[in-house]
């Protein structure tokens, strides 16, 4: 059974682009202590790693312009998470008193499920925003539909950011350096395959090492 293309495609992603990733999360980080900033600075850099998907050079240079255009967005993208992390500890909270033990069970699990599903949705909300530049109700649409087309590796996709958040715990030095940028990595290829770009293969009459033609009389 072969990996789902996240996992092997985001891989090979961040193998080919560490170097800028590690410079695009510095960035992100740099930004991201305003916190207000985090939302346009997290689709910022989608978008270009969303070039590097598409086997493009990532200009670095780029990123203030990508700031300016997804600051809206982004807002709007950033207050939509802070909304739903605040309902569903408020929830969790109030239900945990109000029912009996296995009630708390049940809510405890729904509320893990809506967190999965909720982070599942992100690739496809990231692309829609800051890639295909949909109005933001049009990009949740998008985004359901993007869910619904790939249920299985959507779930599966869950795991690579919860594995980031366990390490960054551990070792918050490497969360400062590159574990935004590798999220965001995966998440690109969750939405779309790694673009390879093979050069054309070369004519006879460029190799140097070929004969030339003997001509006829």
């Amino acid at each position: 059974m072969r990996l789902p293309r996240a996992y092997r495609e985001g891989g090979l992603l961040v193998w080919r682009h560490l170097i800028p990733l590690v410079w695009l999360n510095l960035i992100w980080i740099s930004l991201s202590w305003t916190v207000i900033l985090s939302g346009p600075a997290t689709l910022a850099a989608y978008a270009l790693i969303a070039r590097m998907r598409e086997d493009q050079d990532p200009d670095l240079r780029q990123f203030p312009a990508l700031l300016r255009i997804n600051l809206l967005p982004g807002t709007l993208w950033l207050l939509t998470a802070l909304l739903f992390a605040f309902l569903m500890y408020s929830n969790l909270v109030y239900w945990l008193r109000a029912l009996e033990p296995f009630g708390d069970s049940v809510v405890s699990l729904m509320a893990v499920y809506l967190t999965w599903l909720f982070i599942a949705l992100q690739p496809y909300l990231l692309e829609a925003l800051s890639v295909e530049r949909l109005p933001y109700g049009a990009a949740w649409r998008s985004a359901l539909m993007g869910l619904a087309r790939e249920p299985v590796s959507a779930h599966l996709y869950v795991v690579i950011p919860v594995l980031l958040g366990v390490i960054s715990f551990f070792t918050r030095t490497l969360a400062l350096v590159v574990l935004v940028s590798l999220a965001l990595a995966f998440a690109a290829t969750q939405v779309r395959p790694l673009v390879e770009y093979t050069p054309p293969p070369e004519s006879a009459e460029d190799d140097p090492d070929l004969p030339e033609p003997s001509s006829s009389a």
